[in-house]
């Protein structure tokens, strides 16, 4: 009852911003030939900023019934070189403009037959409903015709709610339909709009990859190669002195092997930064358990799908991403969260990755404030994956990757 309730206001709401969408319609329509004259062109731009305000409301709506949000196709509303003229032919290039108005059309046909019914039926129940109580007035009608009227009436009001019991959701739906296909983008604005995301995920990937480079050449020529160079020195001063003076010689053996041992911890370190070896042992959710278990919280990993054993392997580049973004998520939930406990949940579906990282802490994260969720996105991208973040003021802050993978 409730969401038919709710369906059939959005169906009237629909209605009237159906009509109302008239207006801008018809302006454009009219202004376009007198763009000519420059009094048709800000009749065109400002019909144009309405009728899209408008319009966003009806995806708004059919967003609302479909369960899904209805993304708006429009290109750069502002652009680089401002004038009347530049505003103008950007507004005529745009593909959804042309769908707009045809939207408009068939809306105020199609579209009107469809959501004005289930309010129609709605408020015809309600006035049969009053019919017989305004009959039982003694002095309106004689007896006889109370009755008669009275049957009538409930009759009529049955029928109508049955109709808009059933009939309401696939009249909504119908319309929700209708305009997502034709307000939403069309499919070569969505190959543009999937080009574009690539082209930027591969220029972050490449960048990324430039910086690591870079940050292993750095840790190599500011740290291992320092040490090797003084363990070198060491080494030779060692061999002068063992003759001569053995115990000075001994002393720097020592020196030169604690170096060794230093030198091996920085190499491991720097190879757990480009794939860890517990990732390359124990699969991802090994990792993660093993993860978990060396941070400072009580952290607990839940897994779905990686088979009784759990030791379903993924891609190499799919386990390292899905690590590096957990571990990167950890660290934030350590360094800014003030959290007590966490939660880790891995499910592997078919052909994707799903993982929620959840903490009870303050909340509040933001991707401006530097808390590294930026990187994981762009991290995620490389892989055509997706990163939500809900974070109110309170907490708690879960965040849900999505990657797709083929085990």
């Amino acid at each position: 009852m409730k969401r038919r309730l709710q369906l059939t206001l959005v169906a009237l709401i629909a209605a009237l911003l159906s009509v109302v969408c008239l207006i801008p319609g018809v302006v454009v329509l009219v202004s376009l030939p007198l763009t000519v004259l420059w009094v048709g062109i800000p009749l065109l731009i400002g019909a144009v900023w309405v009728g899209r305000r408008l319009l966003n409301a009806h995806r708004s709506g059919a967003g609302y019934v479909l369960g899904r949000d209805v993304a708006r196709p429009y290109r750069s509303e502002r652009p680089q070189h401002r004038g009347f003229f530049v505003v103008v032919r950007a507004l005529l290039t745009d593909e959804a403009t042309w769908r707009d108005l045809l939207w408009i059309g068939v809306n105020a046909t199609a579209g009107l037959s469809l959501v004005l019914l289930p309010p129609v039926f709605l408020a015809g129940a309600a006035a049969a409903v009053l019919l017989p109580l305004v009959a039982l007035t003694p002095w309106v009608v004689p007896l006889a015709d109370w009755w008669l009227q009275g049957l009538v009436g409930w009759l009529l009001a049955a029928g109508l709610l049955t109709a808009w019991w059933y009939a309401t959701p696939p009249l909504v739906r119908a319309w929700a339909t209708i305009t997502n296909a034709m307000l939403g983008p069309s499919r070569t604005a969505v190959l543009s709009s999937r080009v574009a995301a690539l082209t930027t995920s591969r220029a972050d990937s490449v960048d990324s990859a430039a910086q690591e480079i870079r940050r292993i050449e750095r840790d190599l020529h500011d740290g291992v190669q320092v040490r090797l160079v003084s363990l070198g020195m060491t080494v030779g001063l060692a061999e002068e002195l063992i003759a001569a003076h053995p115990e000075r010689a001994r002393r720097l053996l020592e020196e030169a092997q604690d170096s060794v041992t230093a030198t091996l911890q920085d190499l491991r370190r720097l190879v757990h930064g480009i794939h860890p070896p517990v990732l390359a042992d124990r699969g991802l959710v090994g990792a993660v358990r093993a993860l978990a278990l060396d941070l400072p919280l009580d952290i607990d990993v839940r897994v779905r799908g990686f088979g009784a054993d759990e030791s379903a392997r993924l891609p190499a580049p799919v386990e390292a991403c899905a690590y590096f973004v957990i571990s990167e998520a950890l660290a934030n939930v350590v360094k800014h969260s003030g959290a007590d406990r966490g939660d880790i949940a891995l499910e592997l579906g078919p052909g994707t990755l799903r993982g929620v990282i959840r903490d009870d802490g303050r909340g509040g994260a933001e991707e401006s404030r530097g808390s590294g969720l930026s990187g994981i996105r762009r991290r995620l991208a490389t892989f055509d994956g997706t990163l939500a973040v809900t974070s109110p003021l309170g907490g708690p802050t879960i965040l849900t990757m999505e990657l797709p993978c083929v085990p």
